[in-house]
């Protein structure tokens, strides 16, 4: 997932302009132009990130009681989403010139509102092979959309906030972590409120009419120069890449182990759908609060590596607990709650600092 200018960087490491490119001690000039690009940015990725976790405190209780679902069945439909996510996003990256930063990320926005819609719909379709078929489809497209948007997005920030990268990204990764955390609260406000369908409708909805307003007024990205001819197996061969991105892949794999296992974990503890939504947004909203601050520390030459280390202990030390595992002892909502709050904390420490390693590594 690499922007056109740092696909030239890439591809030419030598050329004059590159060191300047990623170098972080240079002032960052906040222009009215680049303030409304990360403005209307923030809000999209508000909103995707919403809508990934917007089903997590009710529909695996819905698939499985109504539907006649098993808990693995609901853990694909989960996962397809991601699935899609991880298939789509290095396409985007590659032909990312072709296709065009502002067309990718509006029309990826506009395909995610539109599946998230068509899903609410599916609380009409009969229960069997088809509802899980059809939850799988719009899912996964919906993954498409989202892979659209964040991977231009990224591009976007590279290009546009070349001196201020983990700042720019720990801003986006801060509303990344407040929509997962609002999500669950949202949706199950919501679904208490209007029933299945009313939580899809009026987050697609909304992201369906920001896309058509971002026709208008999101700002003209330049057009790279020439298109990053290397090849993703090039990068993956690189180890402190492939580091990176494996750290990036078992971060998102214990989300969205969150999203499937831990609303059955919650349900022994006698909670309603609010309450649960609301310890669902504790992870998220400590992400969104801390990914600022390690953004900025990165920005300002402190150790990256070091954060993504001690970030990756410290989610293991929240697995370890959230269970907990037998020598621990049991269960209890209190020693849950404290496993999130240190999954969240965790989880920002590691992942903010990842993609301006990546830059620099691959320059």
């Amino acid at each position: 997932m690499v922007d056109n200018e740092t696909s030239k960087i890439i591809a030419d490491p030598k050329a004059p302009d590159a060191p300047a490119q990623l170098e972080p001690s240079r002032p960052v000039g906040w222009t009215t132009r680049k303030k409304l690009l990360l403005s209307l940015m923030l809000v999209t990725q508000l909103t995707v990130s919403c809508s990934f976790s917007l089903l997590a405190p009710f529909f695996p209780t819905e698939a499985e009681q109504r539907k006649k679902l098993s808990k693995s069945q609901i853990g694909f439909i989960f996962g397809c989403f991601q699935m899609s996510n991880l298939i789509m996003a290095p396409l985007f990256g590659k032909y990312l010139s072709l296709l065009g930063v502002k067309y990718l990320y509006i029309s990826g926005l506009f395909l995610s509102g539109g599946c998230l819609i068509c899903f609410g719909i599916l609380d009409r379709a009969p229960a069997g092979p088809s509802y899980l078929a059809l939850c799988i489809l719009c899912r996964a497209l919906g993954g498409v959309g989202s892979s659209a948007s964040v991977t231009s997005g990224f591009a976007i920030v590279a290009q546009e906030f070349p001196h201020a990268i983990a700042t720019a990204t720990g801003l986006l990764e801060m509303v990344n972590g407040a929509g997962f955390g609002l999500g669950p609260f949202v949706g199950g406000a919501l679904y208490e409120v209007g029933g299945f369908v009313v939580p899809f409708a009026a987050v697609g909805a909304t992201m369906m009419l920001m896309s058509v307003m971002y026709i208008f007024i999101f700002p003209s990205i330049k057009s790279a120069r020439r298109a990053y001819s290397g090849s993703l197996l090039s990068l993956i061969r690189i180890p402190a890449i492939l580091i990176m991105s494996m750290t990036v892949f078992f971060a998102f794999f214990g989300l969205a182990f969150l999203d499937v296992g831990l609303g059955p974990h919650l349900k022994t503890f006698n909670l309603s759908v609010i309450v649960t939504g609301v310890i669902f947004m504790t992870a998220p909203i400590l992400y969104a609060l801390t990914a600022p601050i390690w953004g900025w520390l990165v920005d300002r030459g402190h150790a990256g590596r070091i954060m993504i280390v001690v970030g990756n202990l410290v989610c293991v030390t929240g697995m370890v607990l959230i269970g907990p595992v037998p020598i621990v002892g049991k269960s209890h909502l209190w020693l849950t709650i404290l496993a999130i709050v240190i999954l969240g904390i965790g989880f920002a420490c590691s992942q903010v600092p990842v993609f301006r390693d990546m830059l620099m590594t691959a320059r």
